[in-house]
């Protein structure tokens, strides 16, 4: 006959205690604000510090604000600030040597200049989920990568595209140098600047690359103001979804004007009969073709 072994109530309250401790320990390990390398930040600091920071680095948690001052990050940026906005305040050259990953819904960078990555680097800037990537108060950033220089991650929910990131500029400067400069950035809004580089581009929207004279260009060149050199065409075009549909602007008299849906059938084509057009569709994700130009959006 097998004996029971009985524990003494306070024994088996203690170690029940001891495990529903170490349970709630585990569960409540709070998440970083951001992470620089191996140093993470769960609240405002006045100075970060750490042999990877050079120059003068600080975090706001009230405004998810990260302050760079001349500052040489030789490591990695991580952003954990989901569903709200992220900013980078420069001051003075900075450079992050690797990549910056974040899933925030919009990143703002201004007004300084931030050198990002390097040759070896795959990807320099990644976004989960966001929304809004924005260049302002005229800033430069200067990116470098092996293979995406900006590359942003998408949802689907019922065979519908629901994050699909824009790329706003203002008045500000943009440099990329890599085999797939811009990996599922969808939308573009230059405002007070120019496409310098690739001359007469087309922006292919199967790859997500920049042709010129027909073969892939690894390298955009946006400089702000327009004086003498004019908002490239693609740019003053706009499309994006609404309920019901999608609405068009910017387009030109007489356009050509064709909507295709994500399985390449055409679901809309006819000569734009005014600047402005609103088109009914159902839910979905769409190219729409207007002239040389094309631009992804979706329709929820």
């Amino acid at each position: 006959m097998k004996k029971r072994i009985i524990l003494p109530a306070p024994l088996f309250c203690l170690l029940f205690l001891l495990l529903a401790l170490s349970t709630s320990i585990y569960a409540q390990e709070p998440t970083p604000k951001i992470k620089i390398g191996d140093i993470s930040v769960f609240e405002s600091t006045d100075s970060i510090v750490g042999e990877i920071i050079q120059g003068h680095v600080s975090f706001d948690a009230s405004s998810n604000t990260l302050f760079l001052n001349n500052a040489t990050i030789s490591s990695s940026l991580w952003v954990y600030n989901a569903d709200t906005s992220f900013k980078v305040k420069l001051s003075g050259n900075n450079s992050i040597n690797e990549m910056i990953s974040s899933n925030a819904t919009s990143i703002f960078f201004g007004p300084g200049s931030l050198t990002l990555g390097n040759s070896t680097v795959e990807i320099a800037l990644q976004c989960a989920r966001t929304d809004f990537l924005i260049l302002t108060e005229g800033a430069t950033l200067d990116i470098t990568a092996s293979d995406a220089g900006i590359f942003t991650l998408y949802d689907y929910i019922w065979d519908s595209i629901v994050h699909y990131p824009n790329l706003v500029i203002d008045n500000s400067d943009l440099f990329i140098s890599a085999p797939n400069c811009c990996l599922f950035v969808w939308n573009w809004w230059l405002s007070g600047c120019h496409v310098v580089e690739p001359v007469d581009f087309e922006y292919q929207l199967d790859t997500w690359t920049f042709l010129s004279t027909g073969s892939i260009h690894n390298y955009l060149e946006i400089r702000k103001g327009t004086v003498g050199l004019p908002e490239n065409e693609a740019f003053r075009l706009k499309a994006w979804g609404v309920e019901g549909g999608i609405r068009i602007e910017g387009l030109e008299e007489d356009y050509s004007v064709e909507v295709v849906n994500m399985l390449g059938q055409v679901v809309y084509r006819a000569t734009a009969p005014e600047s402005a057009v609103f088109i009914p569709l159902k839910q979905g994700a769409y190219v729409v073709r207007a002239g040389n130009n094309a631009i992804k959006t979706v329709v929820k």
